[in-house]
């Protein structure tokens, strides 16, 4: 018999089982709905089944933007449209249309940028398009649409939208290049379908698993070229699990939240061969609390999860072989930039990557910077002066070399004297006078 919740959680310590309750009780109060279960939005119809790829399956033109913590004047909408695994199985993706108050002067119709994002969850309660701050607010998606773009944003297959049109559950199929890049591709003629007057041109960008998905993209639109599109930009990419240092703190962490796809995938797998008995208890909490990225860090005992030999199981083998991005054909212009403290995703195997890739593919252009003194996901605000201005210059028709161009950012003030990590959340407003 499966334990419960709390049967799980009553022999971890006091504070350990505090710390989770308080994340998930977090996670809770930052979402427009406390269950995607409670929002008639993220089920699909029966009828939906058959649907074309890209096919746009449900629409919310108009999305009660009180529920959210947008920047005034900005508005959103929701859609659900039809995807695939690599695979092949057909599956509803659920996403919102960001929308600028003022759209950036174009001649072919609203300027599409295409934001992938980054970790937030494998569970279907983790869809930035239920989270009151879509998840990266001011980080990209904000600033983006206050610059004037319009921003089409994929949940990614199994967040959101928990099962398809027979009620077949949808395992969001983590870091997996392949699967996000399809998320990706097929948002773009559902969100032109849902509304036509959007330009054509548009530019896919991403941040971390967000990073590796558009890193990915552009590998697959080299295959299966899609109009109007005009470059990728990855931060910070998480392009290939293996090839983390073996002493990253972030790899268990990584594991649980691959554990459910894995197993999905790969029906003979038994967890316990990579997982500690710790490891596995972890996995199932995650999974019974529908916790996300909050609650996963909360998880106890986390340098005990995982066996010694768990690179060597031919299970993460394959995996690796089929979910890795990057040296692999791709259609540029690609931007790639990068924090060189970055503690997640390591900046001189990122390095190593764009130069072998660029010397593999000598035809495409990519362009890569290193920011020195930038840890993870502050290099989404440090480096948006140059994916901005990049952005800008590809929906200008500028012209692009082949090759590779590498920068490395000369910082106005020293490490010292900036902030460092963010010491703020965004939350929302409960008295008229919490707000000037």
């Amino acid at each position: 018999m499966a334990l419960s919740t709390s049967d799980l959680l009553k022999d971890l310590t006091d504070t350990d089982r505090s710390n989770i309750q308080n994340a998930h009780e977090f996670e809770l109060s930052s979402r427009v709905h406390a269950s995607v279960s409670a929002d008639p939005f993220y089920s699909v119809s029966s009828e939906t089944v058959t649907a074309e790829l890209g096919t746009l399956l449900k629409l919310e033109a108009e999305t009660d933007t009180s529920l959210y913590s947008l920047p005034p004047n900005l508005s959103l909408s929701r859609f659900i449209y039809q995807s695939a695994t690599p695979k092949g199985r057909h599956v509803p993706v659920s996403g919102y249309v960001l929308w600028p108050y003022v759209a950036r002067p174009h001649e072919s119709g609203l300027p599409v940028t295409v934001w992938a994002h980054g970790t937030s969850g494998v569970s279907d309660e983790c869809p930035p398009s239920n989270r009151r701050d879509l998840w990266h607010h001011f980080q990209v998606p904000y600033l983006l649409a206050l610059h004037g773009y319009v921003v089409v944003a994929t949940d990614y297959a199994g967040l959101g939208v928990g099962a398809d049109a027979k009620g077949q559950a949808i395992i969001h199929e983590y870091l997996t290049g392949p699967a996000q890049a399809n998320d990706v591709y097929y948002s773009i003629p559902a969100a032109r379908a849902a509304f036509p007057q959007l330009s054509k041109q548009f530019v896919v960008i991403g941040g971390s698993q967000g990073g590796g998905a558009a890193w990915s993209f552009a590998e697959k639109v080299a295959a299966e070229p899609l109009e109007g599109y005009l470059g990728t930009v990855a931060l910070h990419p998480a392009n290939r699990l293996l090839d983390l240092p073996r002493d990253s703190a972030l790899i268990p962490y990584l594991l649980i939240l691959l554990a459910p796809s894995l197993k999905a995938r790969y029906p003979d797998f038994d967890p316990a061969e990579i997982f500690t008995a710790a490891g596995i208890r972890n996995v199932e909490i995650l999974a019974r609390q529908k916790g996300c990225t909050t609650t996963l860090f909360q998880l106890p005992d986390i340098n005990q999860t995982l066996k010694p030999n768990w690179r060597d199981h031919p299970v993460i083998q394959e995996y690796q072989a089929c979910a890795a991005t990057s040296r692999r054909p791709f259609r540029g212009p690609l931007l790639v930039i990068q924090g060189q403290e970055d503690p997640i995703i390591d900046a001189e195997t990122i390095r190593w990557t764009v130069e072998e890739t660029a010397g593999m593919f000598p035809d495409q252009s990519i362009e890569f910077h290193m920011l020195p003194g930038v840890t993870h996901a502050p290099l989404m605000y440090a480096g948006s002066q140059i994916y901005m201005e990049w952005i800008g210059k590809r929906f200008e028709g500028r012209e692009v070399e082949a090759g590779l161009k590498s920068f490395r950012a000369q910082p106005v003030r020293s490490g010292r004297a900036m902030q460092g990590e963010s010491n703020w959340f965004i939350g929302a407003q409960r008295e008229g006078w919490q707000v000037a």
